[in-house]
């Protein structure tokens, strides 16, 4: 600053208020600054003006591998509610297969830059390793199941979806299922709405091969899987915890001769992967939206009043999205 004030000619006192947009800067004065600001290439320190004014604006975002779309479309509107309310994302988006390890090293990086609040928008990370952050600002845990009374929670509603899809399932017509459930490790929410949904299909009588997948387990090994059970005629529908594996499965299924819906019905989860009504693949879709802005609004009234909120946990339910590819028995 005190660079910008020698070339411009002017005060840094100048220089802040030209910085902060305050209209008591003579115009002339103005485009010296702003010029001189372009010739040298400053870039104001935010981290200096959040401390300046007591307070900070940005907010530590960790968040899953942005390849999977529902991710990136939680990334994006998160980043856009943000925007709306004046605040600062710093996003940490750690490697996708390296586990809670480094999701929990790249929190602790989100808290040296001096966040004012953490969304931790990860299906991996524990609640009890992220609670020791409670105690020094506030935490969000966004798009993930929550049941602890120490961490605000903004989710979907994995019960209700997978209950939603079981019957959905059921009311086809369905009585043999295979259905697919995530390790613990790789996701929480997948691990929830898998073992949901495998409950309420046997409550409704129907017998079901549930398929544990290990940790980060390659596509084609689950794939390979559930093509075998088709095979056999073991199953007359799958179940997926997310359009991706879904997709994996069909596109693998129909190149050697397994016709969808005909052989085998498919349903999956998160709905918003681009061209699935093309594909004619039914799915559930999560209320990304919602959750994003709701997280925002929740994150920002913690930082500005704390302790003024009664820690809760909400969550939305999604919408089911039937297509050809879950057909009658």
């Amino acid at each position: 600053m005190a660079d910008v004030a020698r070339e411009a000619g002017v005060s840094r006192a100048t220089v802040s208020r030209v910085l902060s947009g305050s209209v008591d800067v003579a115009p002339e004065r103005r485009d010296r600054v702003l010029a001189a600001i372009q010739e040298l290439g400053y870039v104001p320190s935010s981290g200096a003006q959040q401390l300046a004014a007591g307070r900070t604006r940005s907010i530590g975002l960790l968040i899953r591998d942005s390849r999977n779309p529902t991710y990136g479309l939680l990334h994006a509107e998160v980043q856009r509610w943000a925007e709306e309310a004046g605040l600062e994302i710093i996003t940490a988006m750690p490697t996708h297969h390296r586990g809670a390890p480094q999701e929990m090293a790249a929190l602790r990086r989100l808290l040296g830059m001096r966040v004012g609040g953490l969304l931790v928008a990860t299906g991996v990370v524990r609640t009890s390793d992220i609670k020791q952050f409670t105690s020094v600002l506030p935490v969000v845990s966004v798009g993930r199941p929550e049941n602890d009374p120490e961490v605000y929670g903004v989710s979907y509603d994995e019960v209700d979806n997978a209950t939603q899809l079981a019957r959905a399932v059921y009311e086809h017509g369905h009585r043999r299922v295979a259905v697919m459930s995530t390790s613990t490790e790789n996701s929480l929410a997948e691990n929830l709405r898998g073992d949901t949904s495998a409950a309420v299909l046997r409550e409704l009588g129907c017998e079901v091969t549930k398929i544990d997948t290990r940790r980060f387990a390659p596509l084609s090994e689950i794939t390979a899987t559930m093509i075998d059970l088709v095979r056999a005629g073991k199953v007359s529908a799958v179940m997926f915890s997310n359009d991706l594996w879904m997709l994996d499965f069909v596109t693998h299924a129909r190149r050697i001769g397994i016709r969808v819906p005909r052989d085998v019905s498919v349903i999956g989860c998160d709905g918003v992967l681009h061209g699935l009504p093309y594909m004619d693949l039914a799915s559930l879709r999560l209320p990304v939206e919602v959750v994003a802005r709701r997280s925002i609004d929740v994150i920002s009234q913690l930082m500005e009043t704390p302790g003024s909120m009664e820690i809760v946990h909400e969550t939305y339910g999604g919408e089911l999205q039937l297509a050809d590819s879950l057909g009658h028995v």
